[in-house]
Protein backbone atom coordinates (compact mmCIF):
# COMPACT_ATOMS: atom_id res chain seq x y z
CA UNK A 1 0.00 0.00 0.00
CA UNK A 2 1.75 3.36 -1.17
CA UNK A 3 1.60 6.20 1.28
CA UNK A 4 -1.21 8.32 -0.43
CA UNK A 5 -3.53 5.33 -0.26
CA UNK A 6 -2.85 4.82 3.68
CA UNK A 7 -3.07 8.60 4.26
CA UNK A 8 -6.53 9.01 2.12
CA UNK A 9 -6.98 5.64 4.30
CA UNK A 10 -7.04 7.73 7.63
CA UNK A 11 -8.47 11.15 6.50
CA UNK A 12 -11.63 8.63 5.63
CA UNK A 13 -11.52 6.89 9.13
CA UNK A 14 -11.44 10.26 10.82
CA UNK A 15 -13.90 11.78 8.67
CA UNK A 16 -16.05 8.78 9.85
CA UNK A 17 -15.30 8.81 13.31
CA UNK A 18 -16.31 12.78 13.32
CA UNK A 19 -19.36 12.12 11.57
CA UNK A 20 -20.38 9.52 13.96
CA UNK A 21 -19.58 12.06 16.88
CA UNK A 22 -21.65 15.19 15.23
CA UNK A 23 -24.53 12.67 14.72
CA UNK A 24 -24.64 11.39 18.67
CA UNK A 25 -24.05 14.82 20.28
CA UNK A 26 -26.91 15.96 18.02
CA UNK A 27 -29.28 12.95 19.04
CA UNK A 28 -28.87 13.90 22.56
CA UNK A 29 -29.47 17.31 21.93
CA UNK A 30 -32.52 16.41 19.75
CA UNK A 31 -33.68 13.84 22.94
CA UNK A 32 -33.26 16.40 25.26
CA UNK A 33 -34.81 19.46 23.50
CA UNK A 34 -37.11 18.24 20.76
CA UNK A 35 -38.20 20.71 17.81
CA UNK A 36 -41.63 20.05 18.49
CA UNK A 37 -43.82 21.33 21.27
CA UNK A 38 -45.14 17.92 21.69
CA UNK A 39 -44.39 14.35 20.50
CA UNK A 40 -47.81 13.87 19.62
CA UNK A 41 -48.81 12.65 16.15
CA UNK A 42 -51.65 16.12 15.40
CA UNK A 43 -53.31 13.29 13.68
CA UNK A 44 -53.97 10.77 16.78
CA UNK A 45 -55.36 13.53 18.84
CA UNK A 46 -58.75 12.54 19.53
CA UNK A 47 -59.32 15.04 23.18
CA UNK A 48 -59.01 18.83 22.93
CA UNK A 49 -60.17 21.18 25.69
CA UNK A 50 -59.67 24.89 25.04
CA UNK A 51 -59.49 27.78 28.08
CA UNK A 52 -59.20 31.06 25.61
CA UNK A 53 -60.51 33.79 28.38
CA UNK A 54 -63.21 35.73 28.43
CA UNK A 55 -64.74 32.72 25.90
CA UNK A 56 -65.91 29.88 28.07
CA UNK A 57 -63.71 26.99 28.44
CA UNK A 58 -64.49 24.41 25.08
CA UNK A 59 -63.82 20.66 24.97
CA UNK A 60 -63.99 19.03 21.71
CA UNK A 61 -64.03 14.91 21.04
CA UNK A 62 -63.55 13.27 17.62
CA UNK A 63 -65.96 10.60 16.98
CA UNK A 64 -66.63 8.89 13.53
CA UNK A 65 -64.32 10.55 11.26
CA UNK A 66 -65.51 14.27 12.47
CA UNK A 67 -65.22 16.65 15.61
CA UNK A 68 -68.04 17.57 18.35
CA UNK A 69 -67.84 19.67 20.95
CA UNK A 70 -68.81 18.54 24.34
CA UNK A 71 -68.64 21.70 26.40
CA UNK A 72 -70.59 24.19 27.06
CA UNK A 73 -72.84 22.30 24.62
CA UNK A 74 -72.95 19.01 22.58
CA UNK A 75 -72.84 19.92 19.02
CA UNK A 76 -70.62 18.81 15.58
CA UNK A 77 -67.94 21.60 15.32
CA UNK A 78 -66.22 22.78 12.80
CA UNK A 79 -63.82 19.77 11.87
CA UNK A 80 -60.88 22.38 9.81
CA UNK A 81 -60.77 24.72 12.96
CA UNK A 82 -60.59 21.97 14.97
CA UNK A 83 -57.92 20.13 13.36
CA UNK A 84 -55.88 23.54 13.24
CA UNK A 85 -55.85 22.98 16.85
CA UNK A 86 -54.61 19.49 16.97
CA UNK A 87 -52.17 20.43 14.79
CA UNK A 88 -50.64 22.98 17.53
CA UNK A 89 -48.46 19.60 19.01
CA UNK A 90 -46.39 19.84 15.94
CA UNK A 91 -45.57 23.34 16.35
CA UNK A 92 -42.04 24.13 16.10
CA UNK A 93 -39.44 25.20 18.71
CA UNK A 94 -37.26 27.60 18.01
CA UNK A 95 -35.89 27.54 21.75
CA UNK A 96 -36.35 25.62 24.97
CA UNK A 97 -35.79 27.65 28.25
CA UNK A 98 -36.69 25.83 32.05
CA UNK A 99 -39.01 26.74 34.38
CA UNK A 100 -36.37 27.63 36.68
CA UNK A 101 -34.27 30.16 34.51
CA UNK A 102 -37.75 32.28 34.19
CA UNK A 103 -39.71 34.54 36.27
CA UNK A 104 -43.16 32.91 34.61
CA UNK A 105 -45.52 36.38 35.58
CA UNK A 106 -43.16 38.56 33.85
CA UNK A 107 -43.78 36.10 30.63
CA UNK A 108 -47.36 35.95 31.00
CA UNK A 109 -47.68 33.00 32.51
CA UNK A 110 -48.89 33.07 35.51
CA UNK A 111 -52.20 33.18 34.22
CA UNK A 112 -51.68 32.12 30.74
CA UNK A 113 -53.56 33.92 28.10
CA UNK A 114 -54.73 30.52 26.43
CA UNK A 115 -54.54 26.69 27.73
CA UNK A 116 -54.98 24.29 25.44
CA UNK A 117 -54.53 20.54 25.98
CA UNK A 118 -54.53 18.12 23.28
CA UNK A 119 -55.42 14.62 24.84
CA UNK A 120 -54.52 15.44 28.20
CA UNK A 121 -51.22 17.20 27.19
CA UNK A 122 -51.04 20.57 28.73
CA UNK A 123 -50.20 23.99 26.59
CA UNK A 124 -49.58 27.53 28.69
CA UNK A 125 -50.21 30.02 26.72
CA UNK A 126 -48.24 33.59 27.49
CA UNK A 127 -46.90 36.91 26.00
CA UNK A 128 -44.59 38.18 23.16
CA UNK A 129 -41.01 38.77 23.37
CA UNK A 130 -40.07 41.96 22.19
CA UNK A 131 -37.75 41.63 19.69
CA UNK A 132 -38.66 38.04 17.67
CA UNK A 133 -42.01 38.21 18.25
CA UNK A 134 -42.24 34.08 19.44
CA UNK A 135 -44.96 33.54 22.09
CA UNK A 136 -43.79 31.73 25.43
CA UNK A 137 -45.92 28.14 25.50
CA UNK A 138 -45.38 26.04 29.42
CA UNK A 139 -45.21 22.74 28.36
CA UNK A 140 -45.04 20.51 31.64
CA UNK A 141 -41.54 22.22 32.99
CA UNK A 142 -39.88 23.56 29.94
CA UNK A 143 -41.20 27.18 28.40
CA UNK A 144 -40.88 27.06 24.59
CA UNK A 145 -40.64 29.91 22.34
CA UNK A 146 -42.74 29.27 19.22
CA UNK A 147 -43.59 31.36 16.09
CA UNK A 148 -46.28 33.67 17.03
CA UNK A 149 -48.68 31.88 14.53
CA UNK A 150 -49.02 29.04 16.33
CA UNK A 151 -51.45 29.79 18.63
CA UNK A 152 -54.89 29.29 19.50
CA UNK A 153 -56.51 32.39 18.45
CA UNK A 154 -54.73 32.71 15.77
CA UNK A 155 -55.71 28.93 14.64
CA UNK A 156 -59.21 29.41 15.31
CA UNK A 157 -59.23 32.70 13.19
CA UNK A 158 -58.00 31.22 10.50
CA UNK A 159 -60.01 30.97 7.19
CA UNK A 160 -62.70 33.39 8.55
CA UNK A 161 -61.05 36.20 7.17
CA UNK A 162 -60.10 34.18 4.05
Amino acid sequence: MSHTNRTLGILALVAVVLVAAVLWVGRREYLRDPPALTPLDPAAVTRIELDLPPVAPQAFELRHGGWWRTQPSAAHADDARVQRLAKLAATPVTRWLTTADVDPAKLGLDPPSATLALNGTRLEYGGLTAIDDLRYVRVGNKVALVPRQYSPEVMLTKGATQ
